[in-house]
């Protein structure tokens, strides 16, 4: 029993932090344009394909932040050149968003198949059971978890303590309010995009290196980063972070003492009770884009 509490603990708080980085890209663009992107999920697919490929030519160390730049250009790409233009009919932008993930994930499968393509940001793992711990944990879980928490903390001193970075605060509080400071709105926006597509391509590599690229891959990670959001209170950083250990938690409780099969089950739960009573979220604030 304790044994499998340590690896409860382990385990969500690791997987966790990656949640964390996925929802945090996915809420700024909403807090920002107000865009709910569908093709976040396919940057992160993306991610670990690019990363994939790239491994086999270059070494890991390099082939992971040359990964991280290119979701990042492809992200902010296609902020120019497909949303930027539909982005004011939010029904549009999402249809738009939801063609370009399904487009890819097609590519993808024609391209590569649908068998997982190994692939590592490093090797090796940890037997934990001399410390009470009933598992074997990869090294690669790890430096996930350093390497998300370090995005984190830079994502949150730009935000917090920098002109550029207090710019995307304060769009996505009032976008009218933005541009009577001066703020230059297309500018924010296409750096918020840079930014989620760097988040969305160290969260893919990470997945990747866990479980295999795989074409689907991005399903499961996108539906919990909306959930994540929609509890955490859409637009907040803090919110998302709190949020994603809660059902990063959650999931693995599930998983350890009741199957897999019944991962998601708690998670929809909490999401019925907080759409019910506390639909704002933990720290939702709402967005002017008047």
């Amino acid at each position: 029993m304790l044994g499998d509490i340590g690896t409860l603990v382990l385990q969500g708080t690791m997987i966790s932090a990656v949640y964390a980085l996925i929802a945090i890209g996915f809420t700024m663009i909403f807090g920002v344009g107000g865009t709910l992107n569908l093709a976040h999920g396919a940057l992160i697919m993306g991610g670990a394909y690019v990363f994939a490929l790239l491994s086999r030519e270059i070494h890991a160390a390099v082939a992971f932040p040359v990964t991280i730049a290119v979701i990042a250009l492809l992200s902010w790409g296609l902020y120019q050149v497909l949303v930027r233009w539909v982005e004011e009919n939010v029904v549009i932008t999402f249809l738009a968003t939801v063609v370009v993930a399904i487009a890819t994930t097609e590519f993808v499968l024609y391209q590569f198949g649908s068998s997982p393509i190994g692939m590592t940001l490093i090797s090796g793992a940890v037997n934990l059971e001399p410390y009470g711990i009933n598992a074997r944990t990869r090294y690669v879980q790890f430096v996930g978890f350093v390497i998300s928490w370090l995005a984190i903390g830079l994502l949150w001193y730009y935000i917090t303590h920098t002109d550029d970075g207090r710019s995307v605060l304060a769009a996505s509080m009032s976008e009218r309010g933005a541009q009577l400071t001066g703020v230059d709105l297309h500018a924010v926006r296409s750096k918020t995009w840079l930014i989620a597509g760097a988040l969305a391509g160290t969260a893919g590599v990470i997945l990747g290196s866990t479980g295999g690229a795989t074409p689907l891959m991005w399903l499961n990670p996108l539906a919990l980063a909306f959930i994540i959001v929609v509890i955490g209170g859409i637009g907040s950083i803090k919110g998302s972070v709190i949020a994603a250990y809660v059902i990063g938690f959650l999931e693995q409780f599930t998983v350890t003492f009741i199957g897999h099969g019944f991962r998601g089950i708690l998670s929809l739960v909490v999401l019925v009770v907080f759409l019910l009573y506390m639909p704002q979220g933990l720290y939702g604030r709402e967005f002017a884009h008047d």
